[in-house]
């Protein structure tokens, strides 16, 4: 389910978990914060050098100071994410059993989809995922006008420490690929995993009309090779629908599967949301392969705040 973001519709008791970015939409909730004041908050902050990153951090935390709220700041290695959230984990655990009563509002607009699912499954393990409330800022546009990717090359495919492991390869491999504006990187994912069975995960419909079609444009290629065929339209921003969408194309989280199943979360977070709510329930859950690019595009990535969401899985 995704709610239209307002202030007055978060708890006053919480803990707000959020990160800083390159991208502008970081702010989405500081700069939107109204009369909402969360007893703690923490901003997850990527180490590596970007003085745009560093510029939308000191925003932030401006934002905050603003209205009285005092952040702690949690250094994490983009590379490295599972040794930062396991150096992490002692001063998390403090700041939640300070407030071990109160709400866990978790903004999820960008972090990196490895080191979401890792907090997904943190956080989950802790029992406090029936604490969570999720919110998501959209960017107001990406900077894809001329169908320039938004990364580029692939470094490695992995598994995500802690979620479910490598496919059985005594079942045949069906490969659910979520695509964005990655386009050859989504085109390397399926090379490497050489599935039996794909389906292309297409969002639909996209954050604003005039977005329609440059998806498919960004993954025509892989759509050549597939075949448009196999593509599924999959809500974008409602992590319920996702979920919903996964239980058709992959089976009832209650049953088992003649195939192996795979899936590489390549498009939105909240989609990214889904599909951890729906594997968290699986008797026989899929595994998920996280594809680490050469390099990102932050030259062209996105710009401006669009709108912000509360989010239930």
């Amino acid at each position: 389910m995704k709610t239209p973001f307002l202030p007055g519709l978060l708890p006053k008791n919480c803990v707000f978990l959020t990160c800083s970015s390159h991208e502008g939409r970081c702010r989405g909730i500081t700069s939107r914060i109204g009369e909402w004041r969360p007893d703690a908050v923490v901003i997850f902050h990527y180490d590596d050098p970007n003085p745009r990153r560093e510029s939308n951090h000191q925003a932030m935390e401006a934002d905050l100071c603003a209205v009285g709220i005092q952040s702690l700041s949690l250094r994490v290695t983009e590379g490295s994410a599972a040794k930062s959230l396991r150096d992490n984990i002692t001063k998390l655990v403090q700041v939640l059993n300070l407030h071990s009563n109160a709400t866990i509002v978790f903004d999820i607009s960008v972090l990196t989809k490895r080191h979401l699912l890792m907090m997904f499954r943190w956080l989950d393990d802790q029992e406090l995922w029936s604490r969570i409330i999720f919110v998501y800022t959209e960017p107001e546009d990406y900077d894809v006008s001329r169908y320039i990717p938004l990364s580029f090359g692939l470094s490695t495919v992995q598994q995500i420490p802690g979620l479910p492991a490598c496919a059985d390869l005594s079942r045949p491999l069906h490969l659910v690929l979520f695509l964005g504006y990655e386009g050859d990187r989504a085109l390397a994912v399926y090379e490497h995993v050489q599935p039996m069975q794909t389906t292309l995960a297409l969002p639909s419909p996209p954050y604003k009309p005039s977005w329609i079609g440059r998806t498919e444009v960004l993954n025509a290629d892989l759509l050549a090779i597939v075949g448009k065929h196999l593509a599924e339209r999959v809500e974008p921003i409602d992590p319920a629908a996702v979920r919903n969408s996964l239980a058709k194309i992959l089976g009832p989280e209650s049953e088992r599967s003649q195939f192996s199943r795979v899936i590489s979360p390549l498009g939105t977070k909240p989609q990214t949301l889904g599909i951890y709510s729906y594997i968290r329930k699986c008797i026989d859950p899929p595994a998920i392969v996280y594809a680490s690019p050469l390099r990102h595009n932050h030259e062209f990535f996105s710009h401006g705040i669009g709108n912000s969401w509360i989010l239930q899985d």
